[in-house]
């Protein structure tokens, strides 16, 4: 049983990258990258101790290659008719034993003029690729993948719109949680319990499974974390058993993902009154969104987003600590390209998602950052989470 809902948008991906490859004069594209076999499959295996692949040629039908312990996972979930098998297990027919092996049987003696992912491809699995098959050229592909998922379908927007409930529940919650008086791992861990409940009551249909790797699975992509004062600088850590104080700047934050898709929350919450610098800081950081916000429609650069924030802190007197870059796209990675920062010249397109996050982060006095996830319409933007925006304050509580 296809996954009906998204073959249609699978086929239009697939199409569009034969275009690319067309131009570059490539015949057959190998896709490695989890991710990316994911954007032309709709497969996730979770776990790529078996490396599943997607194999675009200009003549013959996409094929979807993955171990034979994937085979009913992969006619089950993905979008693609021609799965093809290798390895052993159980009762089914695999093409050969090993995977070079079996797409070497996919395709032939005939010389091929190869794409495969720069940034991803090892050389030992090159060199394996290039001693079975009959490659007259190779050629890197990752950059024109890079550039078809930079605009997402009505699919990928779906996803990402549920996503964004779920983070927005995530952080919410947490916030509520520490307001009442919880300590940050306490707080984080109800977060995304109830991001769990609001899953099972609303998206159960969609996995929320991220990409593992070689050595592990990323079964659960609901996540809520929660760092105070100097450990923002961190940037990513687990939350402490730490019960904040009045003054105390306090970030929580929370992705998740709904069909291989994520979105992205974060706020900056004040613990009572701030002293003069961080309340200053956190004002800033208001203002570069405002600022950034109102430059934000398709044909803008992102660099002029980057600027337009940058700024705000500037004039605010925050010149040293400069963020590098003041957003990220966000759809099957949760760090994608491209970044909000200087020099880049790409202008903002409808169905580009993005997250807009700028902030000031400092070992000496913490941080502050409100992240929102952002679509890109035809009249401007559309902001996908939808957790306030203000300054948010919580009392300090009497803790025990």
């Amino acid at each position: 049983m296809m996954n009906k809902e998204a073959g249609p948008f699978i086929n239009a991906r697939i199409e569009k990258l034969r275009l690319a490859m067309g131009e570059k004069n490539i015949d057959t594209a190998i896709i490695a990258r989890p991710e990316n076999v994911f954007y032309f499959s709709n497969f996730n295996p979770i776990i790529n101790s078996h490396p599943a692949y997607v194999i675009i040629s200009l003549k013959q039908d996409a094929c979807l290659l993955v171990h034979c312990i994937r085979n009913d996972h992969a006619r089950m979930e993905g979008s693609v008719e021609n799965v093809q098998l290798y390895g052993k297990w159980g009762a089914n027919v695999a093409l050969a034993m090993h995977d070079i092996d079996a797409i070497a049987a996919l395709l032939g003696d005939s010389p091929i003029r190869l794409g495969v992912e720069g940034d991803y491809a090892s050389v030992n699995w090159l060199k394996a690729v290039h001693s079975k098959l009959n490659a007259a050229d190779t050629s890197d592909i990752a950059g024109d993948i890079e550039m078809l998922k930079i605009i997402k379908d009505a699919y990928e927007i779906g996803c990402i719109r549920k996503s964004a409930a779920l983070v927005d529940c995530g952080v919410e919650t947490a916030i509520g949680c520490l307001d009442a008086g919880a300590h940050e791992a306490a707080a984080c861990t109800e977060g995304q319990y109830r991001m769990r409940e609001m899953w099972h009551e609303r998206f159960q249909d969609y996995e929320v499974s991220g990409f593992g790797s070689s050595e592990g699975a990323q079964v659960d992509s609901l996540a809520v974390w929660s760092m105070a004062n100097e450990r923002i600088a961190y940037g990513c850590d687990c939350p402490q058993a730490y019960f904040p104080v009045a003054g105390d700047l306090v970030l929580p934050m929370s992705w998740a993902r709904i069909g291989g898709y994520a979105a992205e929350n974060e706020r900056s919450v004040a613990v009572g009154e701030l002293d003069a610098l961080r309340n200053r800081a956190y004002d800033a950081m208001l203002g570069a969104r405002e600022a950034l916000f109102a430059v934000l429609r398709p044909g803008t650069p992102f660099e002029e987003l980057y600027l337009a924030a940058m700024k705000v802190f500037e004039d605010a007197g925050f010149s040293s600590i400069l963020p590098g870059r003041c957003g990220h796209g966000i759809g099957l990675s949760t760090h994608e390209f491209p970044s909000l920062t200087s020099g880049n010249k790409i202008r903002l397109k409808p169905g580009m998602v993005f997250t807009v996050e700028p902030g000031l982060m400092t070992k000496d006095w913490g941080g502050v950052r409100h992240s929102d996830t952002v679509l890109v319409t035809e009249a401007g933007y559309e902001l996908l989470t939808q957790s306030r925006r203000d300054k948010i304050t919580i009392k300090q509580c009497a803790y025990r």
